[in-house]
């Protein structure tokens, strides 16, 4: 007997596009400001941070395309939904990484050889600084709103705006040697090579969670599921295990054994019960496929099992 369930829950599309939102008015005013200061002192490095920060932007109106999307209602077409557009979406967040860390590179390798620029004032610093004191709070705010909402779009988002923070780490830096500290003029294009390494590696990051989704990579251990599964009375024995993750849900499948005696609304109240205590024990959203057998016929096939396995292997 086969027995297949939905999910116990999900994620409130609406929440996590407020919350795209919100952070991209933040990401408006943050690149104002950095574009503002960096044609002002016509320092390059601040300006290229504030076009980062447009970059920002960019990655949260994909982010609100993409959840819109990820969550339109199942059809004929799509009968696992359109999670996954979520993680696409996330994939074009990944292009534009690589497409800024490149254009930092080429950057820092210009200004070697034509440094023109003026030092900031001090007020100028204190707005670079109010911006970096800003982004900071943003990437705190949408990484706790991604582990609540369970949304891979929320946290590639706000791995998208730490490098924001990083590159203004490294703007400050090389303005106060250069401010306070008498360095030299290369130093901002040294530092801005390593920014855009960072860059290069969260893009990587990223692309690695993505990828693993769309490849069917496990997303449960085998041992977690087995361990709750055998904790249920009417359950002797559980194999085959699979899962999956397709956005904020994880599908499983697996084989149980159990009593051949039990009546089957009996089988049919286990294997609900024992999807609701995945969902309960694992913390997540899990679609599970059950498969019920005669533990009796499960023990029988065994030998007859190792035995083709080891004409197969000879």
């Amino acid at each position: 007997m086969e027995t297949v369930h939905g999910s116990t829950g999900s994620r409130n599309s609406k929440w996590v596009q407020g919350v795209l939102a919100v952070i991209l008015v933040c990401n408006l005013l943050v690149s104002a400001i950095k574009i503002a200061v960096g044609f002002a002192t016509g320092m390059p490095s601040i300006t290229a941070d504030g076009y980062h920060s447009i970059t920002d932007c960019f990655s949260n109106v994909i982010g609100l395309i993409g959840t819109r999307i990820a969550h339109k209602p199942k059809d004929e077409d799509h009968t696992y939904g359109h999670a996954r557009y979520e993680t696409l979406a996330s994939l074009a967040i990944v292009a534009l990484l690589f497409i800024l860390g490149l254009n930092v590179l080429e950057q820092s390798f210009n200004a070697l050889s034509e440094p023109d620029f003026r030092v900031p004032s001090g007020m100028e610093l204190a707005l670079i600084s109010s911006t970096l004191a800003f982004n900071l709070f943003v990437v705190a705010a949408e990484r706790l709103a991604g582990r609540k909402l369970v949304s891979i779009i929320l946290t590639a988002d706000a791995q998208h705006t730490l490098s924001d923070v990083y590159v203004t780490c490294g703007v400050l830096a090389s303005v106060l040697l250069i401010k306070y500290m008498g360095a030299p003029a290369w130093i901002d294009s040294a530092i801005s090579f390593l920014i855009a390494l960072m860059i290069l590696k969260t893009a990587c990051q990223i692309f690695h969670v993505a990828a693993d989704e769309l490849t069917d990579h496990i997303a449960l251990d085998p041992a977690e599921i087995a361990k709750v599964v055998l904790s249920d009375p009417d359950v002797h024995g559980i194999h085959k295990i699979r899962s999956r993750r397709s956005g904020d849900m994880i599908y499983t499948d697996f084989h149980v054994q159990c009593d051949p005696e039990m009546k089957l609304k009996d089988v049919h109240a286990m294997t609900h019960r024992l999807e609701a205590r995945l969902n309960e024990r694992l913390g997540v959203s899990i679609s599970c496929v059950i498969h019920t057998e005669d533990e009796t016929l499960s023990r029988a096939s065994k030998p007859l099992e190792d035995k083709t396995s080891q004409a197969r292997d000879a």
